[in-house]
């Protein structure tokens, strides 16, 4: 609009009090779309966001801009702050510094020499976190509608994440909320982000597609991914002017072929550099120890690394589809290809992320294993195997909840401790080793959803799954008091060795029964807190040193059969107060009953029933009885056990442990003072004439005069050991009848 002081026919006079309208102005121009989303830079500890400015107006006047949130009245409004001159071309632009923030911003522009002259931008922008998520049907299944099988859960912010897709379509962003949830497992990642993060703001960018390769992706004579599709789903996201602050992968099914050359392969992709930190020339040839490709591309030409870091997790859980006898290794020897491939891969990626050069890269995040691939198809197999299960929520959506917390802990927006098995402590007597994570106590899901047991109609269906005890399953693996406790049969012996999560680190070895019982269940995790789940899982595969065997090499298993060995003292046992013998080993169940411990006299014995309940039984050397055979309420476990019977008249007590548990406490009233005669001889493992013979398999026998008040050994030298090998039992003088094997 034009205002004429004068048309030189007459004057025009303004009414009195009228106030005419500037002839300048000021113009915003809108962003691509409403609610656009910039990221903060929380990965390198900033908070707030670069936001690109730009509009019209009168040439040679400065612009003042601000962002004004919209959803607080105002609260969090910036300053005004000098932008740009308007240029000849009434044109101007900038950058202005936006704090994170729950409310939607909108660009307030005024003219800083007529501050009346304001102008407010038509569209609204957010700062808070932009995540792209990169891979390949894996990830596709979250935001897969075709495979979606249950109800989305109510979503806890509608204003907070949206999510972009079009990695082989046009991009397109949506808003995540109860009415538009998307699917079941973009519902379920969107409040893991919201209720980790509450009050910010999320855009998760999905580059995946099924079936593809990053080799594929780079190489622009591959069908079978387009770098130029992904590329435009990335300039759709950031048509802005933002930048995508954290990229993530978990990338491994296609490209598992590449074992242990999988880091070696990919580096140069997130790099432009070689392990070595060697320039790689890019168009060109990739070369690493399993050969070499073509790549066109690297993702250095989406990212700058100034704004951007890569969230390195996985490999995820790959489940077996056909019977194994160990982690990597078919029924009948032959080696499982696919599963020891991925067990390489996972690997060599960790060696990958140890490099100096690997800069661009956060901590590993978690490795997700607890969730459900496949689906029961009706006829008595499993089906899908490869891929997150859509029909229920310990599925795709669970692997949804666990991809949202390894971003979060690794970009460091949550801070609870990852889990890992970093502490292993070998008894050394041999009878068990225990492991356990810094993290917190250890349990499972189904111990923490209270559900039965799995059916125990397989050897590896412990109570924790996917251990291995000298590369076999292991048979007996619990949680005790938050930690794993393993026993093995015979015990355990100097050069064996435990390992947990190889393969594909799952645990399963029966298919498709493993994956009907739900084994997933009994993989190990700790409650950390982290929302939506009852526990992260314990990272696969802990370094050797972690669980490292640190048993002397002269602890030998001995066994003792059906004549013998037995073990009577050829001195005799004089007048003692205090009495304390262990076992460690394994215990056959006797036929009718057995004595591992019973002084000529019978003063003091330990039997064994066929129900592999003890019974015990003490008196004096008066004769006084304290303990009259009573039978114990719980029976012997099978496997290596370590059984502690100590005697103190002198204190009052009676007490038999198993493994640590105080099984038998009885009090001893007035008494002579001595266990028995002095002229009895202490036998063990059957009587002095061969009698009720023990049988089984063990690493130590011990005996104190002196006694224990805890289970623990006494202090002070033992009066008597016998350890393995066989041969030097079988040259002890306390050794009567059949030989040790």
């Amino acid at each position: 609009m034009i205002y004429l002081s004068s048309l030189g026919l007459r004057s025009l006079h303004r009414a009195s009090g009228a106030v005419l309208p500037p002839s300048e102005t000021v113009l915003v121009t809108p962003l691509t779309r409403d609610r656009s989303l910039f990221d903060s830079g929380a990965v390198f500890g900033r908070s707030a966001a670069t936001v690109p400015v730009s509009g019209s107006g009168t040439a040679g006047f400065t612009v003042e801009v601000r962002a004004v949130t919209t959803d607080d009245g105002g609260a969090g409004t910036t300053a005004w702050s000098d932008l740009a001159m308007i240029g000849a071309a009434g044109t101007w632009s900038g950058s202005v510094t936006v704090p994170k923030s729950a409310s939607w911003y909108r660009i307030e522009a005024r003219l800083k020499e007529k501050p009346v002259v304001k102008a407010l931008s038509a569209t609204r922008f957010g700062v808070g976190h932009v995540i792209a998520i990169w891979g390949q049907s894996e990830v596709e299944r979250i935001i897969s509608t075709f495979y979606n099988g249950i109800p989305a859960p109510a979503v806890l912010d509608p204003e907070a994440v949206q999510i972009i897709t079009g990695a082989t379509s046009t991009p397109t962003r949506a808003f995540v909320t109860t009415a538009t949830p998307q699917t079941a497992a973009v519902a379920a990642l969107a409040n893991t982000l919201i209720a980790s993060r509450p009050g910010e703001k999320f855009a998760v960018i999905f580059h995946s597609v099924p079936g593809t390769d990053p080799r594929d992706l780079v190489d622009d004579s591959q069908s079978g991914r387009s770098w130029a599709q992904d590329k435009a789903l990335h300039d759709f996201a950031c048509a802005d002017g933002q930048n995508v602050g954290i990229a993530a992968m978990s990338w491994f099914a296609s490209p598992r072929s590449l074992a242990a050359s999988y880091g070696e392969a990919m580096f140069p992709l997130f790099s432009g550099k070689t392990l070595a930190g060697a320039v790689v020339t890019i168009p060109g040839t990739i070369s690493h120890q399993g050969g070499s490709y073509h790549a066109d591309h690297w993702f250095g030409e989406l990212y700058d690394y100034q704004k951007t870091k890569w969230v390195p997790y996985g490999p995820h859980r790959f489940d077996a589809s056909q019977d194994l006898q160990d982690a990597t290794h078919v029924v009948g020897g032959a080696t499982e290809a696919a599963l020891a491939a991925i067990q390489s891969c996972r690997a060599s990626w960790r060696s990958m992320l140890a490099s100096p050069h690997a800069t661009m890269f956060l901590p590993l995040g978690i490795e997700p294993t607890t969730y459900v691939n496949g689906f029961d198809d009706g006829a008595g197999g499993w089906t899908d195997i490869p891929h997150p299960a859509g029909n229920t929520a310990d599925g795709t959506s669970q692997w949804a909840r666990l991809t949202a917390h390894a971003i979060l802990r690794a970009a460091g927006l949550t801070t609870w401790p990852v889990p890992e098995f970093d502490q292993c402590q070998w008894q050394a007597d041999g009878s068990q080793v225990e492991v356990w994570s810094s993290a917190g106590p250890i349990t499972t899901t189904r111990l923490a959803r209270g559900e039965a047991a799995l059916p125990a109609n397989y050897p590896h269906r412990t109570e924790v799954a996917g251990f291995q005890v000298n590369g076999a399953p292991a048979t007996d693996a619990r949680i005790v008091a938050g930690r794993v406790r393993l026993t093995k049969v015979g015990g355990f012996v100097h050069g064996d060795t435990i390992t947990f999560g190889e393969g594909g680190a799952t645990g399963i070895l029966q298919s498709p029964e493993d994956q009907r019982d739900g084994l997933w269940k009994n993989l190990p995790i700790v409650n950390v807190g982290a929302t939506g789940l009852e526990g992260i899982p314990l990272r696969p595969m802990p370094p050797a040193a972690i669980l490292a065997n640190t048993l002397p090499a002269g602890l030998q298993s001995f066994t003792i059969g059906g004549t013998g060995p037995r073990f009577v003292d050829p001195v005799t046992l004089g007048l003692v107060s205090r009495l304390t013998v262990v076992y460690e080993g394994s215990f056959d169940t006797p036929a009718t009953s057995s004595q591992p411990l019973v002084p000529t006299g019978g003063n003091v014995t330990f039997t064994i029933l066929n129900t592999r309940k003890p019974r015990l039984y003490l008196k004096d050397s008066a004769n006084t009885i304290f303990v009259n055979s009573v039978s114990l309420a719980n029976a012997l476990p099978t496997g290596p056990v370590r059984v502690v019977l100590s005697v103190d008249l002198v204190a009052g007590f009676m007490r038999f442990w198993v493994n640590g548990t105080l099984e038998g406490n009885f009090t001893v009233g007035a008494n002579s003072g001595s266990i028995a005669a002095a002229t009895r001889q202490l036998s063990l493992m059957a009587t002095n004439t061969g009698t009720l013979q023990t049988t089984g398999v063990f690493t130590r026998l011990a005996v104190w005069k002196a006694a224990t008040a805890d289970g623990a050994d006494p202090a002070g030298a033992a009066y008597k050991v016998l350890t393995g090998p066989a041969a030097v039992i079988n040259g002890d003088s306390w050794k009567q009848g059949g030989n040790a094997t």
